[in-house]
């Protein structure tokens, strides 16, 4: 079971988690119980409005989205979703989630208790394979798809990020887990907040949860809905070239677009670029 070390622990964790939702618009909390346990999304926006849910990253929280989340909550009615198995409000305490088609179930029933019927979809590194991965296994409920930078999809994992990986799982203190992320994101300024976010979730949180593995071709070749990834030139967790020959090559629908001067941490480098592609998707 994902859980954080202590209580203490996820009261520390969410005290900077709350600091980060003092940038977001006026939202409400939404919670759901399933087989999983208790699953919280926060909710923006004008309920008559298309509704698009947000699946941010590992260790990346609902509450990172807010670069963009005013301009989203003026356009769409949004329903940022805290994953299950990920430091933030949602909660483990139901059923462990031991296998990657649990990922799914559990988003279907979230979205199932949430009176989300079908949305457009936007999913960030893990998220954007944990979105690419539902609209495969369930199409009539994605209206549109548009995966930022995302893990395991259209690229495998690189040699480079996986030995990376190595050290602040093997010894997970500050330094290693923060130097991590700071070069996850090329050590930019506006990152800092999100990698101080990123840095205590993963020095506090347990996390007990299938890693994403690559989709196939043939589920790639499913998606069937307007799909678009944006892919980050300085992207380090995968091959960028390889990203969108893959997806030219698997499958016509699916726009690509290399954003220049980009880390993995997208929608902080580049919020305009991504605000503009999901209008031009969804719109």
């Amino acid at each position: 079971m994902s859980e954080f070390v202590d209580a203490q622990a996820r009261e520390q964790y969410l005290v900077a988690y709350e600091a980060m939702l003092r940038g977001w618009p006026e939202y409400e909390r939404l919670e759901v119980t399933g087989r999983y346990g208790r699953t919280v999304a926060l909710a923006t926006g004008s309920p008559d409005a298309p509704v698009l849910v947000l699946l941010h990253g590992r260790y990346t929280p609902s509450a990172t989205w807010a670069p963009i989340i005013t301009e989203l909550a003026n356009r769409y009615r949004i329903c940022a979703i805290d994953t299950i198995c990920e430091p933030g409000l949602s909660s483990n305490d139901g059923a462990p989630l031991r296998k990657r088609s649990h990922y799914t179930i559990w988003l279907r029933e979230t979205l199932d208790a949430l009176g989300i019927e079908a949305a457009h979809l936007c999913g960030h590194s893990f998220g954007g394979w944990l979105a690419a991965r539902f609209a495969t296994e369930h199409p009539g409920r994605v209206s549109s798809l548009t995966l930022l930078d995302p893990a395991q999809v259209f690229a495998p994992f690189t040699a480079t990020w996986l030995l990376r990986c190595i050290p602040p799982f093997l010894a997970p203190t500050t330094r290693n887990i923060s130097s991590l992320f700071r070069w996850l994101g090329k050590e930019r300024p506006a990152q800092r907040d999100l990698v101080d976010l990123a840095t205590k979730g993963m020095l506090t949180f347990r996390l007990r949860a299938p890693e994403a593995t690559r989709l196939s071709a043939p589920e790639l070749r499913r998606l069937s809905m307007p799909t678009q990834q944006l892919i980050a030139e300085q992207t380090v967790v995968h091959n960028p070239a390889r990203a969108l020959r893959t997806a030219e090559r698997l499958n016509p629908i699916v726009k690509s677009t290399l954003v220049p001067d980009c880390s993995h941490f997208i929608v902080n480098d580049q919020p305009s670029q991504v605000l503009n592609a999901l209008d031009a998707l969804i719109e």
